[in-house]
């Protein structure tokens, strides 16, 4: 929450009195049923929200009958939205500033015709009282009931489902169930499947989770005020009641808060650790934390908005935290994987290969056992690995284990006891839990991949973890297991396992050409008319496609799909402009369909080529820049095509559902570079 008015509880004592007058005739209205946050082994804090002034009050006791203890005012914070008359110096919740709304009404213009209105606002409902209960004075591994009220008036509470337990003593013995859980924040019916399957999973075993984890997107599209109650606090709310969660911000989330400031929605939301409260070196900031229970380590980073450089204040905070660990176990979670195939790309986005050069060396040199990650929309868990900076990703002499971790299979990945440098991590990319899941390659790096929904539970105990996904129907699709135990030598395996690629099992790609070698052809293209190579231009690595006499035709082996939707970056160049575009449901150099792009004509159409001859299916006047990058996109599904290019008008046709290829064309006399394309099978 916001550090810049951290915790001002006496300001609740002053305004009490007011509060008091103000809500004596009826009990406020919850916005924010009363959840968890930053326990340590004698403290926790209680959150809730109301609609409207509250005289907060919270009582907790050793049964729901027995509330025997009430809070001080004066360990009570509150905080209130932009509109509510209140002392000067009062913290006040998220309010967009004026520069963020001329933004959202700037890109509402841009996509004018597109199905994206100008975003709602993001600030926080009027009339909103956040209070914030710190409970100290607490013992070790205690459990105690609590409700919250407005004066007299219970709000929740007093039951069988209220209650906190405070974390374990530090350098205890660990015994420790831990929810895993990413891209989560739609709001809709599949997080809520995911969600019940764990409940299920957890009522089935008979051992309850101590702590949640959620890494990251938790609030789409844009991580609002509004987004943050719909689609993570409502869902999760009967978990939350008695469950500590310790968050870390997602892209999505970022789209309204800011690091560099605490100030967001997010930032609002949470209360985490920044002066080592629950163990760790103190962070000063609440965009990385860090916290202990009993023996296991647990590192929160910030892959979204904050220096990964070695030199940033995160990674300096990373190396000093991880060098006074006394811990059994490592684990690190943060938003962005560093290696996935999902519907993202480490081999391609800069804040994933980034987190894999810049931030896993010193997570692999202080020892760390386990990274947890989400925003590639898919499941990946990999092998026992240590080393795997390169790009793109191998699995050569960076693999210490290669077998699959399951103890009724291959046997548990084994480590030394303690934390030891380099004797090999183990990646979980959990982005799916809600938002619409994909698969755009194979990671070698990768053991199992699972396009399907889920999430992760994880049981450590003493020197053993044990991992399962759970899927959204409560089946246990993977599982692995390491022992630390003993001396270990790490050995890297010279021939490591290697998964296979199914092409029809991969429904999305997102790629550019910057790992490309120059002055050669694409990869994983076949140019089947003229030449094409991949170039440095002004506007970074592309492939620079030259037509003379016959167009350029370059073809993506990879794919094929009837239904598809895709996204290519195209720049028409000035001095040699000729119509360009992306070709779809290729089955040969003569039969094909064609989005065309005429900066000679001003015309955007799109085409059919059958037997070689070309036919118009639909056209419309479009003003086509040169020498600027044009986002190209088209749909196809069945029988009905669409194309649409940013800023310029949308065509529709008919056409024959075909399956196909997709790829790029040039027409003679014509030069373009191609630097992106994002391809998603529907």
């Amino acid at each position: 929450m916001n550090n810049a008015h951290h915790r001002i509880r006496s300001l609740v004592v002053a305004l009490c009195a007011f509060l008091c007058l103000a809500s004596c005739a009826a009990a406020a209205e919850l916005l924010r049923a009363p959840y968890l946050q930053l326990a340590t082994p004698d403290s926790v804090y209680v959150v809730w929200r109301t609609k409207g002034p509250s005289q907060p009050v919270l009582r907790y006791g050793s049964t729901p009958t027995n509330l025997e203890h009430q809070l001080p005012a004066t360990s009570i914070t509150m905080r209130v939205s932009a509109d509510v008359q209140a002392p000067e110096d009062t913290p006040r919740l998220y309010q967009e500033p004026d520069e963020g709304r001329r933004a959202r009404e700037t890109r509402a213009r841009e996509r004018e015709g597109e199905d994206d209105a100008i975003k709602p606002d993001p600030s926080t409902l009027p009339d909103t009282y956040q209070f914030e209960a710190l409970i100290s004075g607490l013992q070790p591994s205690e459990k105690q009931y609590y409700a919250v009220y407005d004066g007299a008036q219970k709000l929740a509470g007093a039951d069988e489902t209220h209650f906190f337990t405070t974390l374990p003593e530090l350098g205890s013995p660990t015994s420790l169930r831990v929810w895993l859980a990413g891209d989560t924040g739609t709001g809709d019916e599949m997080q809520l499947r995911v969600y019940e399957s764990m409940r299920t999973f957890v009522d089935a075993t008979r051992r309850p989770i101590d702590m949640f984890i959620i890494v990251g997107d938790m609030a789409y599209d844009d991580g609002t005020d509004r987004e943050f109650s719909k689609n993570f606090f409502d869902p999760f709310e009967p978990t939350l009641r008695n469950t500590v969660f310790w968050p870390t911000m997602g892209n999505h989330e970022g789209h309204t808060a800011r690091s560099a400031t605490g100030v967001g929605p997010y930032f609002d939301a949470y209360v985490v650790p920044t002066r080592a409260q629950a163990g760790g070196v103190p962070s000063g900031t609440e965009a990385y934390y860090s916290f202990q229970v009993g023996r296991a380590h647990f590192i929160c980073l910030n892959s979204h908005d904050v220096d990964r450089r070695p030199t940033g204040a995160m990674a300096q905070w990373l190396a000093a935290d991880l060098e006074q660990a006394d811990a059994d176990w490592a684990v690190a979670f943060f938003h962005h994987p560093p290696y996935s195939k999902g519907t993202h790309d480490s081999d391609e986005e800069s804040d994933m290969f980034e987190m894999r050069t810049e931030i896993m060396p010193i997570l692999e040199r202080g020892g760390v056992d386990l990274v947890l990650t989400c925003h590639s929309h898919t499941y990946e868990r990999s092998m026992l690995m240590d080393g795997a900076y390169q790009t793109p990703t191998t699995a050569t002499g960076v693999i210490l284990d290669d077998g699959d971790g399951r103890p009724t299979g291959d046997g548990p990945y084994r480590k030394s006891a303690g934390l030891n440098p380099h004797e090999g991590t183990v990646q979980i990319v959990s982005g799916h839990g809600a938002i619409s899941v994909g698969r755009s390659g194979t990671m070698p790096v990768m053991r199992e991949t699972i396009v399907d929904y889920g999430s992760v539970i994880l049981d450590f105990d003493g020197d053993t973890l044990v991992a399962q996904m759970i899927d959204k129907d409560g089946v246990v699709r993977d599982n692995f297991s390491i022992v630390k135990r003993g001396s270990v030598e790490p050995t890297r395996v010279e021939s490591p396992w290697q998964p296979t690629e199914d092409p029809s099992t991969i429904s999305q790609f997102h790629f550019s050409f910057r790992n490309n070698p120059i002055d050669r052809p694409p990869e994983r293209f076949q140019i089947v008319s003229g030449s094409a190579l991949v170039s440095d231009t002004s506007n970074g690595r592309a492939v620079v496609a030259s037509a003379t006499t016959e167009p350029v035709i370059g073809i993506f082996e990879s794919f094929d799909s009837k239904n598809l939707e895709l996204r290519s970056d195209i720049i028409i160049s000035k001095e040699a402009p000729s119509p360009a575009g992306i070709i779809f449901r290729y089955v040969d150099a003569q039969n094909y369909y064609y989005a065309r792009l005429d900066p000679v004509n001003n015309k955007f159409g799109l085409y059919r080529v059958a037997d070689g001859e070309s036919t118009l299916l639909s056209e419309s006047d479009a003003t086509i820049p040169l020498d600027a990058t044009i986002e190209l996109m088209t749909s196809a599904r069945d029988t009905r095509i669409e194309a649409w290019f940013r800023g310029g008008p949308r065509i529709t046709a008919t056409g024959i559902a075909v399956s196909g290829k997709i790829g790029f064309r040039v027409d003679p006399s014509g030069t373009a570079h191609i630097r992106r394309y994002e391809i998603e099978r529907l």
